[in-house]
C-alpha cells in the first residue's frame, strides 16, 4: 500500500513582529507515518502489513497503511497480522481508538474511517525443548 505525495497546507502564517511569514505542509505520507507508529503500539498487533515474506520492501513505518488526507478530515486503511490468540474485534476497537486519537494529535485531522484488513494470524513459535536426536557414529 502506498499513498501519494499530495501535500495540504497546515497553516499559513503571517508576518508577525519578527516579520517571518510561512506556512506549514503536509504530506498524506505523514498522516500514515503517524498512524503505523500508533498502530505497532496496539498490544494483540504482531505487524503490519502483508506477510514479510511476500514483501521484500522492509518495514518502513508506512508499511500497511494508506492515508486519504483532506484539509480537516483523514480516512486510513490498515493492513494487520494479529497475534494468535488475540480478540480480533477488541484488538481492532482499540487501534481504530488510538490511531484516530494520534491523528488528530499530531496532524489536527479527524480521522472519519479506520478500515482494518485483517491479513493473517501470527503464530508463536514454540521453543524446541528436545534436544535433538543425537547419531552414533561407529
Amino acid at each position: 500500500m502506498e499513498t501519494k505525495a499530495v501535500k495540504h497546507i497546515v497553516q499559513e502564517t503571517p508576518a508577525g513582529a519578527d516579520g517571518v511569514a510561512g506556512r506549514i505542509e503536509m504530506s498524506q505520507d505523514v498522516v500514515a507515518t503517524i498512524a503505523g507508529l500508533a498502530a505497532r503500539d496496539i498490544p494483540g498487533i504482531h505487524s503490519l502489513g502483508k506477510s514479510r515474506l511476500m514483501n521484500f520492501g522492509g518495514d518502513k513505518p508506512t508499511r500497511g497503511v494508506a492515508a486519504e488526507v483532506g484539509q480537516k478530515e483523514a480516512a486510513l486503511d490498515i493492513e494487520v497480522i494479529i497475534e494468535h490468540g488475540c480478540d480480533i474485534r477488541q484488538v481492532a476497537g482499540e487501534l481504530r481508538s488510538k490511531v484516530a486519537e494520534a491523528v488528530d494529535r499530531m496532524a489536527g485531522r479527524k480521522v472519519v474511517e479506520v478500515n482494518i484488513d485483517v491479513v493473517d494470524v501470527h503464530l508463536a513459535e514454540k521453543e524446541n525443548t528436545k534436544p535433538a536426536p543425537q547419531r552414533r557414529v561407529q
